[in-house]
């Protein structure tokens, strides 16, 4: 039988879990996109209107991606960690 986990494990968990979930969902809304503009079926205006989409897109992951190392660099801060940023 498996052990229950610990509160901190559960929440790091579920936290995780929620980032993943907005980067699905973001990539979701980019597969919609994707096929109901066609790139070689699309006029000038619907391709300048998709590109505000895919900036839109990029923006909301990268707010996403930014929650998530400002959270871990303030919990490394608050334990006392020295942190390094091995993603740049």
């Amino acid at each position: 039988m498996k052990k229950n986990l610990s509160i901190i494990t559960t929440e790091n968990i579920f936290r995780l879990r929620n980032y993943l979930q907005q980067i699905s969902s973001i990539s979701f809304t980019f597969s919609k996109v994707n096929q109901r503009y066609p790139i070689d079926r699309i006029s000038e205006e619907e391709g300048q209107q998709v590109i505000k989409v895919y900036e839109n897109l990029l923006k909301d992951t990268e707010t996403v991606i930014n929650t998530y190392k400002n959270f871990n660099l303030n919990l490394n801060n608050k334990n006392g960690k020295q942190t390094t940023n091995s993603t740049t």
